[in-house]
């Protein structure tokens, strides 16, 4: 007997079990969307209430701006505009380009009758912790000025130098990161300074052509210059050494950051200065979270403890993951860098040598 074709459209039946899991899987699926739109509602609530304190409140404001200053004084600067309105940001980028220069005078610094570190320091230097609300550091007071100099790295290729091999080299006892470098793919190899460097009365790398750079040098008798200066206007004064950076932080005994925080954000921080007598200061900050969980300091707090310690004149030296303290053999401070070697190479720095004749000895230029 020959078998009937199946009819389309034939009604299908299904038992009580296939009806049940029909059911499950329809309430699953409620469920998760009643979940996914409620974990969406959430999300949006807290995200609309951060963006309310953080541009509607004055406390977020503050540390929105905070943020947004930090990000944008590193090379990631563009960054900082998914923090900032347009106005905001054009503001901020102002005030890292800095204000005019101001010249300092050398009649302020008087170098006599050079006083003694206290007692149980070993060496030319006095090294001081610092441990503040927010960050640590160091400073370290360099009584006699004729000691300090401006160390070029030993450059190879396009890598420049850690300051633990420049001390070892030339036979200094301290120092401090100078200079910035050039750091066109942010590999960060610091053989190429950015700005003057002026070493022993020569011209090691040109001027930075910009007004908010300062020209920081010492002369021959330990004077720290500070201001717009030439090579020629080196010269006629009888500076030694000299390098390019930016902000100046005290001039002629005033600070130099009036309003607000100075615009830079928190990071780590170098800076050098001087003393009325002749002591030279270096102060080292930790930051991003190294050194004690530190976040590191404004250009103003720097300024601050500048004042502390009675500088006349100072100005902030590259900071950054190149801030990094030398002295006792070793490194002191916490660098942020990520180098395994706990430091970052250098295009020069400020170091400390036991005696003057051992600095003239080192033959830097």
């Amino acid at each position: 007997m020959q078998q009937q074709p199946e009819r389309r459209g034939q009604p299908q039946f299904h038992t009580s079990h296939d009806v049940r899991r029909t059911k499950r899987k329809r309430r699953r699926a409620r469920r998760f969307m009643l979940a996914s739109v409620g974990v969406l509602v959430t999300m949006l609530a807290v995200f609309g209430g951060a963006l309310g304190v953080a541009f509607g409140t004055s406390w977020g404001s503050h540390w929105r701006l905070l943020a947004a200053e930090t990000v944008a004084s590193t090379r990631h600067y563009e960054w900082a505009r998914f923090l900032t309105t347009r106005a905001e940001y054009a503001q901020i980028m102002k005030g890292l380009s800095g204000i005019a220069v101001r010249q300092s005078s050398p009649n302020d610094v008087v170098v006599d009758n050079i006083k003694k570190i206290d007692a149980g320091n070993s060496g030319p230097v006095q090294v001081i912790p610092l441990h503040q609300d927010g960050y640590t550091g160091y400073v370290v007071l360099v009584p006699d000025p004729k000691l300090v100099r401006l160390v070029p790295a030993e450059v190879h290729g396009s890598t420049g130098e850690y300051i633990t091999s420049m001390a070892q080299r030339v036979g200094a006892v301290a120092g401090i990161n100078a200079s910035g470098f050039e750091d066109p793919n942010g590999n960060g190899w610091g053989g190429i300074p950015v700005g003057l460097e002026y070493v022993g009365g020569q011209v090691m790398q040109s001027s930075k052509e910009t007004p908010s750079w300062a020209t920081v040098g010492f002369t021959s008798e330990g004077v720290m210059v500070m201001g717009n200066y030439t090579p020629s206007d080196l010269s006629a004064i009888g500076v030694r050494d000299a390098m390019q950076f930016h902000p100046e932080l005290v001039v002629d005994g005033q600070p130099m950051i009036t309003q607000g925080d100075g615009g830079w954000g928190l990071d780590p921080r170098t800076a050098i200065g001087q003393e009325r007598d002749g002591t030279v200061i270096f102060v080292v900050i930790n930051g991003r979270l190294h050194g004690g969980h530190s976040l590191g300091a404004s250009m103003k707090q720097v300024m601050d403890i500048m004042l502390q310690y009675h500088a006349v004149n100072a100005c902030a030296m590259d900071g950054g993951s190149s801030s990094v303290l030398y002295a006792e053999g070793k490194i002191l401070n916490s660098p942020s860098t990520l180098d395994p070697n706990g430091q970052r190479h250098l295009p020069d720095a400020w170091m400390v040598f036991p005696t003057e004749q051992a600095a003239a000895d080192a033959n830097l230029s």
